[in-house]
């Protein structure tokens, strides 16, 4: 697919740099997205927010097929300009509709239309925690149905959502060897 999209996101972080607070590079693979997708597609006018985007493998996958938007939120200059240097070289005429921002996640300004958010565990649970109530925080500002995406979710993650958010559990996928969760609110 990496060749399919002209871009370049193989590869699991082994330089050490990853720390309690903000966890190692690991991109989904390929076959988990195409089965996730599969049995949660996206719409075009979603916009996918991907929390620890890395080189940007989800926010490339979302656009090509759903022609959706997407932004990638990543603290790791290193990763930020593979990203930036993968958008470049991507296959596709609507290159505007992906965006990368390089800052830490709880700096994201939540767009009033952002409508997917992504984890697969990129931080610890306080920053999550922070982000999530940026979203609640924005959801209210801008009522609207959003949706998270936890892919390997922390059990203090899910314990938190499901006991202190109106997060609501929407599905659960076992495939293969990962969970798969996905909340919802619809105001």
């Amino acid at each position: 697919m990496d060749k399919l999209l002209n871009i370049q996101t193989e590869g699991i972080q082994r330089d050490g740099k990853d720390t309690y607070h903000f966890h190692r590079y690991e991109p989904t693979p390929y076959e988990v997205l195409n089965q996730l997708f599969h049995a949660y597609p996206l719409s075009k006018d979603d916009i996918l927010v991907d929390f620890g985007c890395g080189k940007g493998r989800l926010n490339f996958y979302i656009h090509h097929r759903f022609h959706c938007k997407t932004v990638g939120v990543e603290y790791n200059d290193d990763f930020y300009q593979c990203a930036i240097k993968n958008l470049e070289s991507y296959n596709s005429s609507k290159k505007e509709e992906i965006q990368f921002e390089s800052i830490y996640a709880t700096a994201y300004e939540v767009g009033e239309n952002d409508s997917v958010f992504y984890f697969f565990n990129p931080f610890s649970f306080p920053i999550f925690s922070s982000v999530v109530h940026h979203i609640l925080d924005s959801v209210l500002k801008y009522p609207r149905k959003v949706s998270l995406i936890l892919y390997y979710p922390d059990e203090e993650y899910t314990n938190f959502l499901n006991q202190q958010t109106p997060f609501q559990l929407e599905k659960t996928w076992k495939f293969m060897l990962f969970i798969v969760m996905i909340l919802g609110i619809d105001t």
